[in-house]
């Protein structure tokens, strides 16, 4: 019986090490993910007008409460700008987004950063008009 124990013990710690694991790789995974929609963002930000560079700009804080259908309406505007879908994303990068609702909403928010941190760049130039 203590032989049991102690083997059901060891199982329990390489049960948490798998858990362990796993969360690293999807912490990962939702990085690149993130990483995928900053690099978009900045792509794409050529497309944007004054206008919506601004919108985006007060939007920004409420990010935090996008859903997962966030995806849907970001193509969308894309498809509106006429952005090419070949030049959104890596084919092999795509399942990603199809399988994970969370990850669908980190790359929204990563492109959001990647067209502000465009927008940040260049507002300085763009608002001094005279």
């Amino acid at each position: 019986m203590a032989i049991t124990q102690e083997e059901l013990k060891l199982q329990v710690t390489q049960q948490d090490n798998f858990v362990e694991r796993l969360q690293a790789e999807k912490k990962v995974l939702l990085n690149k993910v993130r990483q995928e929609g900053f690099e978009l963002g900045v792509r794409s930000s050529s497309k944007l007008s004054y206008k919506e560079f601004r919108h985006f700009e007060r939007v920004a804080p409420l990010a935090s409460a996008l859903d997962d259908e966030v995806l849907d309406y970001l193509w969308s505007f894309l498809d509106l700008k006429d952005y090419p879908q070949d030049a959104r994303l890596d084919a092999d990068f795509a399942y990603l987004l199809e399988v994970d609702p969370q990850s669908r909403v980190i790359f929204a928010q990563g492109w959001l950063e990647g067209v502000l941190s465009v927008w940040q760049t260049i507002k300085a130039q763009v608002e001094n008009v005279q």
